[in-house]
Parts: structure tokens; sequence; C-alpha cells
């Protein structure tokens, strides 16, 4: 069935002047005895009455709002360059006698009408509609002529009047389509009036296929607190649309102010909200709604105004002075603004997690990003040539101070220090045999310290300390290295020589 009609229309769209219009498109007839002209003419007025023949002296008057008079000498009176303003009824009287009346029109032709034809809802009629890009004259009059074509009635041909609205500036006319009708219009809009007609090209559509709502209306943008990601959108349906049998789905569109790309959402049907969760943070952004027939019946309509929302803005600080961290936001805050938005689409598939609020925009943010980093970049350049310029000073120094290393030299050694244990010093009372005891418990604590710490002692030593035990003098503390050089000590006015040793060192156990 929806094939055989539009073959059917295709062929009448395409067959050579179709006749449409029941007759042609003429201009207006006017009353007998009516001047008609144009703009910018030159007209001749002739009194009707037979007295004004000859050269008689003949008076006129203009019966409009202005008081105009002339004079002449005969039935004729000329006007030059007559507007529109200088149409209306024309007396001329002799001898204070009204002898007729002359009516002059002066009219501009239409212009060729541009014809569109909508319907706002599945429940009214179809319009179809003009606006002239000039005010037309008094005398201007349109009709619509159609053609309705279905399969089972065939063809009919009727007339709509149009009429003109000076608060729309336009010509509108009224289609009837009952609810339910599956039927093509091939309509024509012809203007006429008393100096000329034009006919718009012909127009064709459907009676279910041409449906197309309103914009929504009372969009509304407002940012959500403590969300400086989310954009909360809300509408209404179009006053024209009537949600009780017909419902409506949506798209919906935003961008940032600065960019010239939207995104695009297609929500479910009889949604009138939605909560954008992918905004730019601090960014301005501009947001459009349309609709169109749940089932995909007819157009979509036009977008509505754009509107404009900024995503919230963390404050710099809280009323009491406290700064305010953004992580500190309540799982059960979360959870009630899941509640109460749940049902709208999200403009990602994944929740935006709560993160830390910035007013920075994003040119500042990667203008302070670059300084940062150049700066740390130039900071660890300056760091590594210095480095490098110490490192080889210090080696400089090391090869002309330090001397070389001896042949035996395991590496670097570290000293170790012995603490030798506390001694009493040997009293004048005592037993002239506590001396060799004190020789020889001296010398097997030296032996046993040696034995732990892996280091070599001269003998020298153990028999300088028990001299100086012998003289009276107590020597508390001796710190003995095996890398001290050899020496020899004055006691009591004698030179004792330590025996001499040469002892390789010993690493140091790990």
């Amino acid at each position: 069935m929806l094939t055989v009609g539009c073959t059917l229309l295709v062929a009448l769209l395409a067959a050579p002047a179709v006749a449409l219009v029941l007759g042609s498109c003429r201009a207006l007839e006017v009353a007998n005895g009516t001047v008609t002209s144009l703009p910018g003419a030159t007209v001749t007025l002739i009194c009707p009455g037979k007295e004004a023949a000859g050269n008689v002296t003949i008076h006129w008057v203009y019966s409009g709002s202005q008081n105009r008079e002339w004079t002449t000498t005969g039935s004729t009176l000329v006007l030059r360059d007559v507007q529109l303003r200088d149409t209306g009824d024309y007396l001329c009287s002799l001898n204070d006698h009204l002898v007729g009346t002359v009516s002059l029109l002066v009219d501009v032709p239409p212009e060729e009408p541009k014809l569109s034809c909508f319907r706002k809802n599945p429940l009214v009629n179809a319009i179809c509609e003009w606006r002239p890009s000039s005010t037309p004259s008094p005398t201007t009059k349109a009709v619509l002529f159609a053609k309705k074509i279905n399969t089972t009635n065939g063809k009919s041909d009727f007339q709509v009047p149009c009429q003109y609205s000076q608060q729309l500036k336009s010509f509108s006319c009224q289609v009837e389509i009952l609810e339910g009708d599956k039927v093509y219009h091939i309509v024509s809009l012809c203007v006429a009036n008393s100096v000329g007609s034009k006919s718009s090209h012909n127009e064709a559509f459907h009676s279910l296929k041409m449906v197309q709502p309103d914009p929504p209306a009372n969009l509304v943008v407002s940012a959500i607190p403590g969300r400086p990601r989310w954009l909360k959108v809300s509408w209404q349906h179009p006053e024209s649309w009537d949600p009780s049998y017909y419902l409506l789905q949506f798209q919906l569109r935003y961008r940032p102010v600065w960019s010239k790309e939207f995104t695009v959402l297609l929500l479910p049907v009889a949604q009138y909200q939605c909560v954008i969760h992918d905004a730019l943070r601090g960014v301005k952004h501009v947001v459009q709604v349309r609709g169109k027939e749940e089932l995909d019946l007819g157009q979509w309509s036009e977008w509505s105004p754009e509107v404009t929302g900024t995503p919230w803005i963390e404050p710099r600080t809280t009323p009491a002075g406290i700064l305010w961290n953004p992580t500190q936001v309540s799982v059960e805050d979360y959870a009630n603004h899941e509640d109460q938005y749940g049902s709208s689409t999200e403009a990602t598939s994944v929740l935006a997690p709560v993160q830390e609020s910035s007013s920075m925009s994003l040119p500042t943010f990667l203008v302070a990003g670059g300084s940062l980093a150049f700066g740390l970049l130039l900071c660890v350049f300056i760091i590594l040539r210095l480095k490098q310029k110490w490192k080889s000073e210090a080696e400089k120094e090391s090869k002309t101070t330090s001397p070389p290393p001896p042949p035996y030299s395991l590496g670097p050694l570290k000293p170790t220090f012995l603490l030798v244990p506390l001694l009493t010093p040997h009293s004048s009372g005592s037993d002239n045999t506590a001396l060799p005891a004190a020789e020889a418990s001296f010398s097997s604590s030296i032996s046993g310290l040696q034995a732990k710490s892996g280091v070599e002692v001269e003998s020298g030593w153990v028999s300088t300390v028990l001299m100086v035990l012998a003289g009276g003098t107590a020597w508390k503390t001796r710190f003995l290295s095996p890398y001290s050089p050899r020496r020899g000590m004055m006691v009591g006015g004698a030179s004792s020589r330590a025996e001499e040793r040469t002892t390789l060192p010993q690493p140091c156990p790990y």
C-alpha cells in the first residue's frame, strides 16, 4: 500500500503542468470604474459626469485622511509618481455640485510564496504557512489548493482559504487530517491582489510522516553541589504536544562554550531530566534538547534554544575558614545522589569518581604544568653538571695529594682499637711475688684480646706496661693499633726500645 502511494505521488509530481490549482492563479478582480496602478507610475483620472465635458473648471477633492484639493480645466486630473498612500476615492465637482467619484488603487504585486507544511501533533490538523519578506498590501489574498491522494477513494481536490496574522507576519492554512489517516497531500499556495498573482511550487507530504513536535520547553541547566564534573539538565514537553496519548523521546547535546563539536545522547522515552557526568571542571557548557514521537513517527523537532551552565566549583574555604577536602564526601552523600539521579542517563558508562575540584581552566593548567616540568628538568641538569664537576676536581686532588698504597695493601683498612683492662698500681707494701703474677695475668689478657681481634701485639708493650706499674704510675686505658709506628718509650729516665717486628694486616671479619 505504501509502495503504491509513493509511486502515485511521484507520478503526479513528475507530470508536467499538474492542475493542482483549479483554474489559474489570476489577479483579483476590481470594481468597475476603479483605476489600478503600480507605485511610481503616472495616473490620469477622468471625471465621469457629462457636465465635466468641455473646457470647464473642475474642482477635485481627495477623500482620504489627507486634505488634498486640485483645480483643473477640463475633466482630467493627472497624478505623477503615485504611492500606496494615494489609494482612495477622488471626488470631482462643478460649481460646488458633485459630478462623480473616481477610485484609485495603487498596489504592489505579491512575491512568490515559499510554502512549508507541518503537523505538531498526531491529533491535530496539518498547517501550511508562508512568511513574506515584507508586509503585503491590504488587498492581498491567499488560498491553498490541495489534492488528497489515497488508494481507496482515489483523488479529491479542495481549496482552503488562508489568513494573514499581523502578529506572526505570515499566511497560514489548515489542512484537515483525521487521527490515524495515512494519506498523501499535494498542495500549492496562490497569492494574488489587484495588480498581480504568484503561486508556490508544489509541496507533498504524508499525514503521519510530517509530524514534527515543537522544541522542548523550559530547559534548565544547574550544578550539583559536591560534584565538580556533573550538570543536571531538566526540561518539559512543548505546549503543543499532548503526552496523554503520545509520548516523546529526546536527544540531548552539550559542548564547552569554546568547542564547536557536540556530544549527543539519546535518552529513554518520557525522560525529562538527565545528569551529565563528564563535564569539564569549571567550564561553561552549552546544552540543547530536541524531541520526536516515541515510535519514530515523523521528524525530530528543532533544537531548543541554547542554555548554558557551569559545574559546581569548590569554594576556597568553608565559612569557618577551614579548607574543605573534597575526598571527605561521605558514602551516604554519594548514595543519596545516586538515588536522586539514578534514573537519569549518564554521559559516560562509568561513574566519575569524586575528585578534587579546581577552578583552574584547562589552558592555565597546561601552562602551569609545562612550566613546572621545565623547571624540574633544568634543576636536574644543573645538579648533574655540578656533580660531574665536583667528581672531576676530587679525582685530580686525590692524584696530587694521596701517597701511593703499599705493595702489600689489600685495600683501604679500618684501624682497630683495643681497650686494655684497668690495672691497679703495685703498692710498696706488697709481696715481691705480685709482679710476676701481674705480668702473667696481663700477658694472658693481652693474648685473649689478640685472639679475639686478630691483631698481633708487640711484646715490648707488655714489658713497658709492667715497668710503669713497678714505677708506681697507673695507666688506666691504652689504645693499641696494628698500624701504629714502632716507637721507644722513656720510663724513669731509662730508654727501652721495643722489639721490631713487621706483620701484615689481617682482613676484618664480616
